[in-house]
């Protein structure tokens, strides 16, 4: 069965949903911490997230050259949704398995962006922002403050998306 999009599941739900913004992603992301990355600033713990590990090996036999040293998390692609800790809010999934689509066009850094936390959208805008490290990402593509730019248009196994339920 075919899962429902955003108007249909406000249809049925009766509620709103719809992509977070930049500034809503990352404060969920950071869930009132400060560090470099969402779970501090040291080496992930382990069971952290499904995150790019030197201990992690593919399939076929293959290991990251741009890991985590030491870590390891028995995935080489998305895990099923859970399987690593909640952060301080209770959110799932947030700093790995993989990236997510925001609300906000694609914009180079944030001067003139909404200063309430708002997406920031342009009309036509064809080059969407991603969000929170994949299973794939190097370290550097894990921290709290990264972002880059994508298609609307693209499908990978290192993007997907999470919808907010707006009260």
């Amino acid at each position: 069965m075919p899962r429902p999009t955003p108007p249909e599941l406000s249809a049925q739900t009766g509620a709103h949903y719809r992509l977070p913004s930049e500034a809503e992603f990352e404060y969920a992301l950071r869930a009132g911490g400060s560090g470099r990355w969402p779970w501090g600033d040291g080496p992930p713990p382990p069971g952290q997230a499904n995150l790019a590990g030197s201990r992690d090996v593919s399939p076929q036999g293959r290991r990251w050259s741009n890991a985590f040293p030491g870590y390891g998390d028995g995935w080489w692609g998305p895990a099923p949704v859970g399987r690593f800790r909640a952060n301080a809010f209770g959110l799932y999934d947030l700093d790995g398995n993989v990236s997510e689509w925001v609300a906000d066009c694609w914009h180079k850094g944030y001067r003139r962006a909404p200063g309430n936390g708002a997406a920031w959208v342009n009309p036509g805008c064809r080059v969407r922002m991603y969000r929170g490290g994949a299973w794939s990402s190097a370290p550097a593509q894990v921290r709290s403050a990264w972002r880059t730019a994508g298609g609307v248009d693209v499908a990978s196994a290192r993007v997907g998306f999470r919808l907010v339920r707006q009260i």
